[in-house]
């Protein structure tokens, strides 16, 4: 049996026999003094306390094998041992659970909670679910007011009010950091406020399974995991499920607005939009990677084995990370992409990719563990600011890749009934070109965009496949 092995083995039977209490921190308080007893004597080392792990370890060994190795060797595959047996003795309570994830889409996404729409009693009921669970993992939990005013008829100027909510699970370590895991909840209802991009769709349930039912059950599980495991991190944990984001990042904005005055220190916050989805090619979006120097190492570190990352650096884009960027604060934002059902009555939990859904969670709690070890994360402000967003007059009825270097603006889908659909242009296709104005990503798409006006008519340069086409548009 190989020397490390035999260490290995040696200290369960240790623990076993009740000789030694095992602990996470004992595992790497050991670890930390190697380098000082490198080179000590045996009879240094005997002075060691009785409780010293790796002195039971070392000692043991040797009276097994009965025989003279150099101390520097016996220490050296004894970290060997400790690194192999902390491996073995992973935490299960770090496991992501199928289940977890499932059984509370599922229930987000019923028609019971009648598509989440902010303000709505159905969005009352998906906020007190949220709340018993982030309670019953233990943490600070509330469920916190707020209210927003919006234009129902965006030919009127009559505003309406709407009373929403935000829930709130904060777990303390007592760190001096904080990281925060959010994702919005809210959805489309019946379409009250005319944010559904099939035609007609007034009065039908919008269940919003990907969008957001997807991160909502991540972020629950999240919070099951890093208030449940063994290991006590180095930084604190507000988990945020938001409202009022499909009537533009409402909930988000309000509580960004805030936090910094009330949690310590919050160095980092990850957005989880969408993610259940995830295609056949493992095709991942994440933005934000420009607001931290620390993000692509980290990221491009922990990435799954297939993953196809398209890694956008601006801090800005139409989900509820926005509103910490614009906070100072370093955010990352996971995406598995637009389709066809988005914000459409078809968006159900049947669709959803579970393993993906997994994959994914797993990613960000990867992720969200490696920012622990930072006290601090830098901040950079990303090119694309809120000031150089252009306002547009038309629509093409496409929705748009966030991915950026791409080399044009790939299509996710297409909106039955407008100019893109009326011209042909299909999912897949990407677009390069609107008239003379070139197009490469989302960004410069707006900017393109913003030079027409009804009843303007456009060529657009579209690449499918092998092949490049142009087609006429009508807006």
């Amino acid at each position: 049996m190989a020397v490390v092995q035999e260490i290995t083995l040696l200290m369960p039977i240790i623990m076993d026999k009740g000789k030694l209490s095992m602990k996470e921190a004992e595992v790497g308080n050991t670890i930390s003094m190697i380098k000082e007893i490198r080179y000590m004597s045996l009879k240094e080392i005997n002075i060691l306390p009785k409780s010293n792990l790796l002195k039971r370890l070392l000692f043991l060994y040797l009276q097994k094998n009965r025989r003279k190795m150099k101390l520097t060797k016996i220490i050296t595959l004894g970290v060997v041992g400790l690194s192999v047996f902390a491996a073995a003795q992973q935490d299960k309570k770090e496991k992501i659970s199928d289940k977890n994830l499932k059984k509370n889409l599922y229930f987000l996404a019923s028609y019971k909670l009648e598509g989440r729409l902010a303000g709505s009693e159905s969005e009352k009921k998906s906020a007190q679910f949220l709340y018993k669970n982030l309670k019953s993992y233990g943490l600070k939990s509330e469920i916190v007011p707020f209210e927003y005013t919006i234009r129902l008829d965006k030919n009127s100027e009559i505003l309406t009010k709407i009373f929403s909510r935000n829930v709130v699970g904060y777990l303390d370590n007592g760190a001096k950091q904080t990281i925060i895991i959010g994702a919005h909840y809210d959805h489309l209802g019946y379409n009250e406020h005319h944010n559904s991009t099939m035609p007609e769709a007034t009065g039908q349930i919008h269940n919003g399974a990907d969008d957001n039912a997807s991160g909502v059950s991540a972020v629950l599980e999240l919070a099951r995991i890093f208030s449940q495991n063994k290991t006590k991190e180095n930084a604190n944990f507000i988990f945020v499920l938001f409202s009022g984001e499909e009537d533009g990042l409402m909930g988000s904005k309000y509580f960004a607005e805030g936090v910094k005055s009330k949690y310590p220190n919050p160095i980092a916050m990850i957005n989880l939009d969408m993610v259940g989805r995830l295609d056949n090619h493992k095709n991942l979006t994440i933005g934000g990677i420009g607001t931290s120097p620390l993000f692509q190492k980290i990221v491009e570190k922990f990435k799954p084995e297939g993953m196809q990352l398209a890694l956008d650096n601006a801090g800005q884009g139409p989900s509820d990370h926005t509103s910490f960027y614009l906070q100072d604060i370093p955010v990352l934002f996971f995406f598995t992409g637009i389709h066809p059902d988005y914000h459409k009555p078809t968006d159900d939990a049947q669709k959803i990719n579970y393993e993906g859904l997994k994959i994914i969670t797993k990613y960000v709690f990867d992720v969200a563990k490696e920012l622990t070890y930072f006290p601090q994360v830098p901040f950079t402000k990303t090119t694309i600011q809120k000031e150089q967003m252009p306002e547009w007059r038309v629509s093409m009825g496409v929705m748009p890749s966030l991915a950026t270097g791409t080399n044009g603006m790939k299509i996710e889908g297409v909106t039955e009934g407008k100019p893109a659909y009326k011209a042909g242009i299909m999912q897949g296709d990407i677009l390069k070109k609107l008239d003379d104005c070139t197009v490469e990503d989302i960004y410069s798409y707006t900017k393109c965009l913003s030079k027409y006006k009804a009843k303007d008519t456009a060529e657009a340069t579209i690449q499918r496949g092998d092949k490049i086409i142009i087609v006429k548009l009508q807006f």
